[in-house]
């Protein structure tokens, strides 16, 4: 695929769930798109790239599980 086809798909999905989560009511679908959006884009990486997005979503998940900590 050309570089402009790969951006063009990127906007694409920017812009759909963008809008799905701006259309959610409730905070936890809000979270549930947000979530599905990570996952859409973690399926169009290079395997080369997986490792430091995983690295990048664990330290988030800590950051979060620390947060909610009493």
């Amino acid at each position: 695929m050309s570089a402009k086809s790969l951006t063009r798909k990127a906007t694409n999905r920017a812009d759909t769930n963008t809008g799905r989560i701006a259309a959610a009511v409730s905070p936890y679908e809000r979270l549930r798109h947000a979530l599905e959006w990570v996952m859409s884009e973690a399926r169009a990486l290079n395997r080369d790239d997986v490792n430091a997005v995983v690295d990048e979503i664990t330290r988030v998940a800590l950051n979060l599980n620390e947060r909610s900590r009493p």
